[in-house]
């Protein structure tokens, strides 16, 4: 009877082993498709994202800021802010240049530490740092492109 129940522990110890050991290696293929399915699915290698987006944001003492933002495929961008003019004063227009990067895993798009989320002819700008906004940290600000055109005028 002891080597009976000898017998039925070594198989139980065995099979768990290896069912472990199978366990392991599916873990080990499902962290590679998830890999290689976000790879495949980053809008670095999405979407066609370099041109030229707009958006106008509010203003707390104009009519509104439009902004116009070109990505080239060199990684440099050129954003420009037209500050529309009320009655009192004329408008007023910023513009900044410099490269932009790509966050660690290619999901968002990082100027100047603001960060752009990027989807088909879509950027998202989540809680824009302009002065003269009005501040609303829960708004996030879609800029749509309008035109393919990257090259910075």
């Amino acid at each position: 009877m002891r080597n009976f129940i000898a017998q039925q522990v070594i198989f139980l110890g065995i099979t768990t082993l290896l069912f472990n050991v199978s366990c392991q290696d599916e873990k080990k293929e499902s962290k590679q498709d998830a890999q290689t399915e976000w790879e495949e699915k980053s809008p670095k290698k999405k979407w066609d994202y370099t041109g030229v987006y707009q958006v106008t944001l509010p203003c707390v003492d104009c009519s509104g800021i439009i902004v116009k933002l070109h990505l080239n495929e060199d990684g440099s961008y050129r954003i420009v802010k037209n500050y529309n003019g009320n009655d009192d004063t004329p408008g007023e227009i910023k513009t900044e240049t410099g490269k932009y990067q790509w966050s660690e895993n290619d999901s968002l798009i990082i100027l100047n530490n603001q960060k752009f989320r990027i989807s088909d002819n879509v950027i998202s700008w989540k809680d824009p740092e302009i002065a003269r906004i009005k501040k609303d940290s829960s708004k996030t600000y879609s800029l749509r492109m309008i035109s393919k055109d990257s090259i910075m005028k």
